[in-house]
């Protein structure tokens, strides 16, 4: 800021004679051919045109006004007495376009940084009144002669820039919500945008150090390089022609919102990626079959080998000669590389709701299919998509009313018996769902649903708080709880909320917060990892334990589990079942158990149906043991039944 500071003075002390900062249009002349390219590159790709492209257009076009303005400005510099009005206005138009991108730069970076609707509402009235103060300077300086003006001979006069200041002030507030706000970013995400800031003040600050104006709309424009590389990255796959599944939900949820349906052909190939890669011949195949019949639609690729073709609907989709042909055109080529398939064919429906939704809908249709086989949706498979609608607008309706004591959420639970009280004093609470027109809900059924439309903290925090009820009603009863658990999905500890809300409930029940646990699952996203750690250690310290969940299934990183001090280590019940195989898997599974014993972490095993299981879990230094063996899921109600009432004082 002082490089700054130093730097008006020296515009305010400057002669009046001579600009004191050489120009020459290279650096506007790139942007606005960049500009133009970006653009025609940014309309080639499958990128949706949401609000964030729309933003990101607006800055193009601000960039390419501020690069345009900057040229004709210093052509008017010539002769500054010939259009005087218009190189006021010219020099106005520049600024204030360099002000406005530094404002859409700021406002494009609040949702990946998670700003709150009301602290975005506090920096866009910051802003607007910055904006409208350094125009109303800037004019007054030219009024007043403390700024830019030109005298009736010709003299300019350059004096004080206000617009300097606002530049400090805005990219001061850039570098403080990225720096501040970094952990609710990756870190390539935090490195690239911080990066791209800081070569725009750099390069800001050598031109100044060496008396140039050339270079001020590139230095601007970096930022907006970084958001395109960042955040507009080309969703391509160069494999296969194929968009993803991202803009694939947008383009659905445009296509609804335009009421103009559209064919959906969804084909699950067993291994494609893999083969797609191994084998030219495959690849040249799959090429010249893209070539011939993805022309009137889009194609994506989804995860587990899905590729899924939209176009629009001209006639009822059994009858659809294009589709006839392609399905004929697939059928010879399988013949030639014999790879497993699936395919569904459907229309956009009214009742389904979005991108998800019709993934799901397929989804449970190949279930029933077998392979090698083409399925048209029909009525019976909408009724059971209509269970799963009605499924969510119960949700919805037990979202919208934030009532922590619902009725439609129940609290199972299943006890798990301590080795060495020989007792039961802790337990697992689960959830299910009563709804009046189907009646019980178990968790599979549920949770998916919850999970992809953001419904899961809702229920989270009515089974906290009526696992923390139930804890109280034992304790007054002279029950003798250790604690219960609660399960917690990584989508909830992304709340910002989440230790918040998890203290209130357990505060509000009026029982000690060490009869409380939290168990989540290990995050692969490292920014997930570092929001879950910290919100670990904040209620650690409260008295809260942390169980982490389903060790032993599909991805454990051990230095990520030593980072964070979790209390207990559940192993799920396939390591149960691998360490009664043969005596290599029971080593195997042993010296995890050990290993994490001998480090203070207190082990539970699932999924005990047997005494075999109950003896080989004991040999492996468990401390917690939990599986139908003691109990299947039992209303938390019946708990008590299995507890040892504490003895009198």
């Amino acid at each position: 800021m002082a490089g700054f500071l130093q730097l008006m003075a020296a515009q305010t002390d400057a002669p009046a004679m001579a600009n004191p900062y050489s120009y020459t249009p290279v650096g506007d002349v790139s942007v606005l051919a960049l500009c133009v390219l970006m653009f025609l590159l940014l309309m080639q790709t499958y990128i949706h045109r949401n609000w964030k492209f729309n933003m990101l257009v607006i800055m193009l076009i601000t960039a390419h006004i501020a690069a345009a303005s900057d040229i004709f400005y210093h052509m008017l510099l010539r002769d500054p007495l010939e259009h005087m009005q218009f190189l006021y206005a010219i020099r106005l138009i520049r600024h204030t376009s360099l002000a406005f991108l530094l404002y859409m730069n700021l406002s494009y970076l609040y949702v990946p940084f998670w700003i709150p609707a009301s602290t975005q509402r506090r920096y866009y009235w910051m802003s607007f009144f910055l904006i409208m103060g350094a125009i109303v300077a800037d004019v007054c300086g030219t009024i007043f002669g403390y700024g830019f003006w030109v005298e009736a001979d010709g003299t300019v006069h350059y004096g004080f820039n206000v617009f300097v200041i606002l530049f400090v002030l805005f990219n001061a507030t850039i570098f403080y919500l990225i720096i501040r706000h970094r952990g609710r970013v990756i870190k390539h995400v935090f490195a690239g945008v911080l990066s791209a800031n800081l070569l725009c003040v750099l390069l800001v600050l050598i031109q100044q150090k060496f008396s140039q104006h050339s270079y001020t709309s590139i230095a601007y424009f970096f930022p907006i390089i970084g958001i395109i590389f960042i955040f507009h990255s080309n969703p391509f796959d160069l494999n296969t022609g194929a968009a993803n599944d991202n803009y694939l939900f947008h383009s659905l949820e445009a296509a609804r919102e335009r009421n103009k349906p559209l064919v959906m052909m969804s084909c699950l190939i067993s291994n494609f990626s893999r083969s797609l890669l191994e084998s030219k011949d495959l690849r040249y195949e799959y090429y010249q079959f893209f070539r011939q019949h993805v022309r009137r639609g889009v194609l994506y690729r989804l995860e587990n080998n899905r590729l899924v073709l939209t176009f629009p609907k001209t006639c009822d989709i059994r009858e659809d000669k294009s589709i006839e042909r392609m399905l004929e055109s697939f059928r010879e080529s399988h013949s030639k590389f014999e790879l497993d398939y699936r395919i569904v064919i459907t229309e956009t429906n009214s009742e389904v709701h979005n991108g998800v939704d019709y993934i799901r809908l397929m989804e449970e249709a190949e279930r029933m299919m077998p392979v090698n086989s083409l399925h048209y949706i029909d009525q019976k498979d909408l009724e059971r998509f209509y269970g799963s609608s009605y499924i969510l607008s119960e949700l919805e309706d037990i979202v919208s009313k934030k009532n922590l004591d619902d009725d439609r959420v129940l609290v199972y639970c299943q006890p798990v018996f301590n080795i060495n009280t020989g007792t039961y004093d802790t337990a697992e609470a689960l959830m299910r769902l009563k709804l009046p027109k189907v009646g019980m809900v178990f968790p599979d059924q549920f949770i998916p649903i919850a999970e992809q439309t953001g419904h899961i903290h809702t229920l989270s925090l009515i089974i906290l708080n009526k696992t923390c009820a139930a804890i109280r009603s034992m304790l007054e009863r002279g029950y003798n709880i250790q604690r219960i658990s609660v399960n917690f999905s990584t989508l909830d500890v992304r709340y910002d909320s989440f230790c918040s809300d998890v203290q209130q409930i357990i505060s509000r029940n009026q029982i000690p917060f060490t009869k409380v646990a939290i168990e989540i699952t290990e995050s692969r996203s490292e920014a997930d990892f570092n929001i879950m750690k910290s919100k670990v250690l904040e209620l650690q310290k409260l008295g809260i334990k942390f169980y982490l969940d389903d060790f032993g299934t599909g991805y454990s990183n051990f230095e990520r589990i030593m980072e964070i001090p979790f209390d207990i280590i559940k192993f799920d019940r396939s390591m149960t079942i691998e360490c009664a195989k043969n005596e290599t898997s029971f080593y195997m599974v042993s010296t995890f158990a050990n290993m994490f014993s001998q480090l203070h972490y207190a082990v539970l095993f699932e999924g005990i149906e047997n005494d075999m299981d109950e003896l080989n879990c004991v040999r492996m230094s468990a401390k917690y043991l939990q599986g139908y063996k003691y109990s299947k899921p039992i209303p938390i109600e019946e708990l008590a039944n299995f507890l040892v009432a504490r003895q009198a004082s």
